[in-house]
């Protein structure tokens, strides 16, 4: 079952990659939150996000309007870490996570080197290669899966609920042709969100 879903993920993939438009955006969901993660970047990273949040078989505007993005700045090491809560309590509604880090990071390097060794190879790219690690498969099982990989000189890692499996590689996909979101010093005035306009 495993081999045949990889065997038709390129496929899936290919077909995505063909209806990208040219000059993508990050998903609505992070509108609002563009200037903040702009001037919370380190200097030089260029974070990618997907243009879509896919959750389940439902594409609910409802649902997706209900997510609250949450900003964990890192120092030690470099990085950022964005998370998806579906509501105020972060220690017990969190969605999923995109992040973006130094290869070089203690804590990246064992936890990529986890994902080469034991998660299932994804090409995400003519030259990218990911690693997908199944929570349901460790032992024990793991509440979320992830994928990651090195684009840009940088780590960026994708993190869901493990029955999300596929839903995490099409928003990894999306995330690798996505153009990054660099460092910005301006103080950006927020955009009005874009569910605020919608009855």
């Amino acid at each position: 079952m495993l081999y045949r879903n990889l065997l038709t993920l390129p496929v899936v993939l290919a077909v995505l990659g063909s209806t990208l438009p040219a000059a993508a955006v990050p998903s609505e969901v992070f509108t609002s939150q563009l200037p903040e993660i702009q001037q919370n970047l380190p200097l030089g990273y260029g974070m990618r996000l997907p243009d879509r949040i896919r959750l389940g078989n439902d594409s609910n505007r409802d649902l997706l309007s209900k997510l609250i993005v949450h900003l964990f700045p890192s120092t030690t090491p470099r990085g950022l870490t964005l998370g998806l809560f579906s509501c105020e309590d972060t220690a017990k509604c969190l969605v999923g996570t995109f992040s973006v880090y130094r290869p070089d990071a203690v804590s990246v390097v064992g936890d990529f080197a986890k994902h080469k060794s034991t998660g299932d190879v994804i090409s995400l790219s003519k030259d990218i290669k990911g690693y997908f690690l199944d929570g349901n498969i460790q032992n024990p099982p793991l509440p979320f899966s992830s994928l990651m990989w090195r684009q840009d000189e940088l780590i960026h890692t994708v993190s869901f609920p493990a029955k999300e499996r596929q839903n995490i590689l099409l928003m990894g996909y999306s995330m690798v042709h996505q153009p990054p979101i660099r460092h910005s010093h301006a103080k950006l005035k927020r955009p009005e969100p874009i569910f605020s306009l919608v009855k």
